[in-house]
């Protein structure tokens, strides 16, 4: 019974998966750029923000290491989701009758950038939901890449060569 409900779950998750997938056209802002490679300036995206596209191999692996550890230290592990993490923070929250504690790792929190809404229990489920959509179709480097590039900078700033380039002009 137990291998049937697993079977049938897994082939609800895969048709779903089908029927709505996960989103990820990110619209980047337009870059002029020296002959020598130079960022020189740059527009708005068509969605109004500065967000600059930029690789994960271009960033500074220190920078990289330093996220990953802050954010999720078991990104490179996990599905999508840290079940742990979830349960954590379910029980100290359901403690302390208020939200003292996040669970959402760099690919739940990809999807929240992706796709903004409310924070409920519902959408809870929807992130936890989407994360493994993502990491079915996409690799860890992957994500990580449009965590970088979606990450919130303060202001209509996103990604960190949009940061870098509007706060240090670099």
């Amino acid at each position: 019974a137990l291998l049937i409900a697993f079977f049938t779950f897994t082939i609800v998750f895969l048709c779903i998966d089908l029927i709505f997938p996960v989103k990820t056209s990110i619209p980047y802002s337009r870059q002029i750029v020296s002959a020598e490679g130079k960022l020189l300036n740059a527009a708005l995206s068509s969605d109004q923000q500065w967000r600059m596209k930029v690789e994960v191999n271009e960033v500074n692996p220190l920078l990289l290491k330093t996220l990953i550890f802050k954010e999720d230290r078991w990104f490179r592990f996990h599905p999508g989701v840290n079940p742990v993490a979830l349960l954590r923070a379910l029980w100290q929250n359901m403690s302390k009758g208020e939200r003292v504690s996040g669970a959402s790792t760099i690919t739940m929190q990809v999807v929240r950038m992706l796709e903004p809404r409310k924070r409920t229990i519902l959408s809870k489920f929807i992130e936890c939901f989407r994360a493994i959509q993502l990491e079915l179709h996409y690799s860890k480097n992957e994500i990580l890449g449009f965590y970088i590039n979606l990450l919130p900078y303060g202001g209509n700033i996103q990604g960190i060569k949009a940061a870098s380039f509007l706060y240090f002009e670099q």
